[in-house]
């Protein structure tokens, strides 16, 4: 077996690996790769096993750290909806591990592995190089099969409500179709991060490359001529959708809700296009209260509990770093 990096890894095959593995999400293509890559002061590593040109384990792993002197504590490795894993072959991970820590030790305070599917056959490995399993939830609605109708039938009775609401009063969405409106919905995103989340969020170019990637899709919401909230997606063909981001100008209108149809307009796009479902991104830490998470719920679907591993590499730097987040909350 052989540790490969980047450009080394072949293309074909790792386009194939990423769309036919069981963990198979758009985080971990070529294209978000080299997507991620052309932003600047933004960067990202490939790490794979391979084995007679046929992949057995893949990750990308996107370094992400903030601006000026907050950067020195903030230095993290994500790796967005996990890796990817050949079932038959789990020693090929332990090798990747195994390489993301040689590499990466060194360029991140902490490494983590944002799971978007099931990885408890492989939480041995993880622990055994020293990965600790947070229990992270996420809800995931189902598409397939089913309508817009429907949707709305198994929503929560208000969010159906206030869903009507906004249409009746004469809100409407759809896809992003400028830079203009573009750059509109990420100053309200930007907004709702600096005065109300108070996290760190990336750069407009990031969401500008996001919206060329031909899996990502930007949706906005409109009320007379005013581009009021949207929702940043990332698409898995044939698989699923991902609701990465969203927002809507708060208490903009008492019978507009802007935030509910950026979500509706996501879903509706994934009913058709044939997508199996649309997964949330995160809900929280299960037991933990979390208010994001009561407001995913009433949009239906169903609970899962994929969790994340994260990998300590300098926990000095981790806790002070910890310590400023809260300090900027």
């Amino acid at each position: 077996m052989v540790l490969s990096f980047n450009n080394e890894i072949p293309l074909n095959t790792w386009r194939e690996f990423a769309f036919t593995n069981p963990h198979s999400n758009p985080f971990q293509t070529p294209e978000f790769y080299s997507t991620f890559n052309s932003v600047p002061g933004f960067s990202c590593e490939a790490v794979a096993i391979t084995q007679d040109e046929k992949i057995l384990s893949l990750a990308i792993l996107t370094i992400q750290k903030e601006s000026g002197i907050k950067g020195w504590f903030s230095r993290r490795g994500i790796i967005y909806g996990g890796p990817l894993i050949d079932i038959n072959h789990p020693e090929a991970f332990d090798l990747l591990l195994t390489g993301i820590e040689k590499v990466f030790a060194r360029l991140s305070i902490y490494t983590e592995s944002r799971n978007l599917s099931d990885y408890k056959h492989f939480n041995i490995i993880f622990t055994g190089h020293n990965w600790k399993y947070i229990p992270y939830t996420n809800i995931t609605l189902k598409l397939e099969g089913t309508n817009l109708k429907n949707i709305l039938a198994g929503m929560k009775y208000n969010r159906r409500r206030e869903i009507s609401l906004s249409i009746d009063g004469g809100a409407v969405y759809r896809e992003c179709q400028t830079y203009s409106e573009l750059k509109i919905l990420y100053g309200l995103l930007s907004d709702l991060y600096l005065n109300r989340i108070k996290l760190p969020l990336p750069d407009y170019l990031f969401f500008e490359k996001m919206w060329q990637f031909y899996y990502g899709k930007i949706f906005i919401v409109i009320h007379n001529n005013k581009l009021i909230g949207g929702s940043f997606c990332f698409i898995q063909p044939a698989k699923a959708i991902y609701t990465m981001y969203y927002c809507g100008i708060r208490n903009y209108h008492k019978k507009i809700f802007p935030t509910h149809l950026a979500i509706l307009a996501a879903i509706e796009y994934g009913i058709n296009n044939g997508l199996q479902y649309l997964d949330f991104m995160g809900t929280g830490i299960r037991g933990e209260e979390y208010g994001v998470r009561r407001y995913k719920q009433e949009f239906g679907g169903e609970s899962a509990d994929f969790g994340r591993h994260r990998k300590i590499n300098s926990r000095l730097l981790y806790h002070i770093g910890k310590a400023g987040l809260r300090l900027l909350r």
